[in-house]
């Protein structure tokens, strides 16, 4: 068994940890609260840090001569400069954060499909907005992982999410001692990952460790990073998994019965038609891995990336 490291993740402080809402409300979520068991959380709630009470009149995303502002109605505040100042003083506090979950469809949290009003009185809005905290996140911390707890709800995103968050956990915890050595079983035991997520980044990398006597650590490992970090944020498509799964696959082909290779066949074409989550194909193989005591395989976080505990039970919805 892999030895896991806890992410550090900033969440919406609505989620799970506390009834900050504007409503006075807390938001449950069945896989926050898994989390909780298994992630370092900074929760934080930017409305009650801008002084808003709780509970508070609404605010909503406002555009005003080209430009997206946060504003109060009821109160006709404009609060876009409170939040914005607050957004960038607290990310600029924050150092080594794997990701950030982030209150769904929130004037301030939301990371995508927020409601854009053309008048601050009732009007129809558009939904293609992002809330004021979430666009400083996207504009502050490029690579790391974004997700809010409703897109969570999505099999696939959530695999991706905890994948990324995983291995950034685990960078970040090697990276505190700066030994070669670690760098290289690091980058050797998430070939296969990365050679799903972005192969040409993955080359970069190898690159780099392979001309590390041209710099020095503190460089070699801050530029390791942020290529991690990037080849993370554009989680494979499924023909990606799947050539890596084929990849995989042939290290047993010639030791397996026709009606095992028939049954891994049918799985892959099930993931590939988005009727079968990945994990089913990766247990298949670890099965394999484990029967036929193939070492190298073993260690590759492709097949285990996140704590087994957290993987999802529930269906996949596209």
């Amino acid at each position: 068994m892999r030895e896991y490291h806890n992410p550090r993740l900033v969440i919406s402080k609505c989620i799970e940890f506390e009834s900050c809402r504007y409503n006075g409300q807390i938001i449950s979520s069945a896989f926050v609260k898994k989390l909780k068991e298994n992630v370092d959380f900074i929760p934080v709630c930017p409305e009650v840090e801008i002084d808003l009470g709780i509970p508070r009149d609404p605010i909503r995303l406002v555009e005003i001569d080209g430009k997206v502002n946060l504003i109060q109605p009821s109160t006709d505040k404009n609060l876009t400069l409170d939040m914005e100042n607050f957004s960038k003083s607290f990310l600029k506090s924050l150092s080594d954060v794997d990701g950030f979950i982030l209150k769904n469809k929130s004037p301030s949290c939301g990371v995508k499909a927020v409601r854009i009003y053309p008048y601050p009185e009732n009007s129809r809005p558009k939904n293609d907005g992002k809330g004021l905290f979430a666009s400083s996140v996207f504009k502050n911390c490029p690579f790391t992982p974004v997700e809010d707890e409703g897109r969570l709800r999505n099999l696939q995103i959530r695999e991706d999410f905890l994948t990324a968050i995983y291995t950034l956990a685990d960078f970040r915890n090697l990276k505190k001692r700066l030994k070669i050595k670690e760098l290289i079983d690091f980058h050797s035991q998430n070939k296969f990952l990365l050679m799903a997520y972005n192969q040409k980044l993955m080359r970069e990398m190898g690159n780099l460790i392979g001309n590390q006597k041209d710099y020095s650590k503190d460089y070699l490992f801050r530029d390791y990073n942020k290529l991690l970090a990037q080849a993370l944020s554009n989680p494979p498509e499924a023909p990606s998994n799947i050539n890596m799964l084929m990849h995989a696959f042939g290290y047993f082909s010639d030791k397996l019965n026709h009606q095992e290779k028939v049954f891994f066949l049918d799985a892959i074409e099930k993931y590939r038609n988005g009727i079968m989550p990945l994990l089913v194909c990766l247990n298949l193989l670890k099965s394999w891995v484990i029967r036929f005591e193939e070492d190298y395989l073993a260690n590759q976080t492709f097949f285990q990336a996140y704590p087994p505990d957290l993987m999802p039970v529930t269906t996949i919805s596209r």
